[in-house]
């Protein structure tokens, strides 16, 4: 390529690794850097006749002109700027021959369909499902997959593919929507680069589900930490409300969803999401999980109400993991009004409270979140113990595993690893005499049987 021409002309950031490869004197099969003063970088790539992986830096991968380097002293590992969603203007770099000046085209799609996006987002949708055969060939072409899907993309060619449907029965029944592994790579792309970053800006710190850093061990700390904080300023004489929406998922109407994400997310964001929810989800109401873009949804549409209790309310020792609530607080009566305000709030939304998960009870007696009863001693300090269910549920469970694991139908170890499992699960809570009465009938259930 003559000096001063291509998709390096003119770029006004320093110049770390260009898209230019060059053999390593040193090894035929390792390949090294050209810098842009023209010295070869010594380091050997991964040996076997590879080469190696583009950074974030680089311009090119494969055929597909992607991003700009990184503007010096940004400190993001993000090429463009600070942020994904910051910094998709003059950083990213369009695709050959897209056609820029068409109508509802920003530079910030590329975050999302161009080539780095999508082979990030495939190598985070493989973790955990190589066994599956759609996944493994997806991942073993994945160079020519993923270039063939951010084609259809750019070209506007690319088509959902039919959607499964199953049923899950523990712990409880729900039907589960399930899609290809070429389009959850497009859906993991589209959620991580575009949807997650801009609709978390509005959550509150105790709104705990399908977030980066949270989860159901980081809710149930929270709540741990609300019942000692009261311990400590009223003592264990306090209540806590339990509330949670009857149907959340089946019942939530999809004009309410996308007028959510209409609201929020820039106008070509919104028109990916629009068509993901409208080619799974036939229909004017109830969504079913098993997609990114639907938990996104489970987790804001609630997000008023979130502020409502936190701002208006005073709520403060408030927490919600998805549509279940938990309020801790010394008077009876401001929870009772709690209890009505949520119910006016959900009802906005075209929900009602469920009649009888629905309910105030002392800090002292028994309160379930999340698999685990919590209450609070005289002493102030917070007892929680497994639900008696999992135990239940994970005996049957490893009982049939061992059955089929003695007859050859599944490998050997299947049932350790099962039991293991649960037990790292219950082994978070005070439960150390339930887990050895637990380890001992593991162990007498392998011995009667062998």
């Amino acid at each position: 390529m003559p000096a001063g021409t291509g998709i390096l002309s003119g770029m006004q950031a320093e110049t770390r690794n260009v898209w230019m490869r060059s053999a390593n004197r040193g090894n035929g099969n390792n390949v090294a850097n050209v810098n842009s003063t023209g010295n070869c970088n010594n380091n050997n790539a991964v040996n076997g006749y590879r080469v190696a992986p583009d950074r974030a830096s680089d311009e090119r991968k494969g055929w597909h002109a992607v991003q700009r380097t990184r503007n010096i002293g940004t400190r993001s590992l993000h090429p463009a700027g600070a942020t994904r969603e910051q910094g998709g203007g003059d950083g990213i770099v369009p695709r050959d021959g897209m056609p820029t000046s068409a109508p509802g085209y920003s530079p910030c799609v590329e975050s999302v369909i161009g080539y780095d996006a999508l082979w990030d987002s495939m190598m985070k949708c493989r973790c955990g499902v190589m066994w599956k055969g759609s996944a493994a060939s997806f991942v073993l072409n994945g160079a020519e997959s993923v270039s063939k899907l951010c084609d259809e993309l750019h070209d506007g060619t690319y088509r959902p593919r039919p959607v499964s449907h199953f049923t899950v029965t523990s712990p409880k029944r729900r039907e589960i929507v399930g899609i290809s592994f070429r389009d959850r790579v497009y859906q993991r792309s589209l959620n991580d680069n575009a949807v997650y970053p801009v609709m978390s800006r509005s959550w509150i710190y105790d709104n705990y589900a399908c977030q980066t850093g949270k989860g159901t061990d980081f809710a149930r700390a929270r709540l741990k930490c609300f019942y000692e904080r009261f311990y400590r300023e009223h003592g264990s004489d306090g209540w806590v409300l339990s509330a949670d929406v009857k149907g959340y998922y089946p019942n939530m109407r999809h004009a309410a969803a996308e007028e959510m994400f209409e609201r929020a997310l820039p106008q070509w964001a919104f028109g990916m999401v629009f068509g993901v929810l409208r080619s799974q989800y036939p229909g004017d109401v109830g969504y079913n999980p098993g997609s990114q873009i639907v938990q996104i949804a489970g987790v804001s549409m609630l997000s008023g109400v979130d502020h409502h209790c936190k701002e208006r309310l005073g709520c403060r020792h408030y927490g919600r993991y998805m549509d279940d609530f938990r309020v801790v607080h010394h008077d009876r009566a401001f929870l009772e009004d709690v209890r009505d305000e949520l119910a006016v709030e959900v009802g906005k939304l075209g929900y009602e409270l469920h009649p009888t998960k629905t309910r105030i009870s002392r800090l002292s007696d028994r309160n379930r979140f999340l698999g685990f009863d919590f209450r609070l001693a005289r002493s102030g300090k917070v007892v929680m113990t497994l639900a008696p269910e999992s135990v239940k549920r994970m005996r049957r469970r490893t009982s049939g595993l061992w059955k089929l694991e003695s007859m050859g139908a599944r490998p050997p170890g299947t049932c350790d690893i099962a039991y293991e499992s649960w037990r790292a699960h219950a082994s978070k809570g005070d439960s150390r005499l339930l887990l050895e009465r637990c380890d001992g009938w593991f162990a007498d259930m392998k011995e009667e049987t062998r």
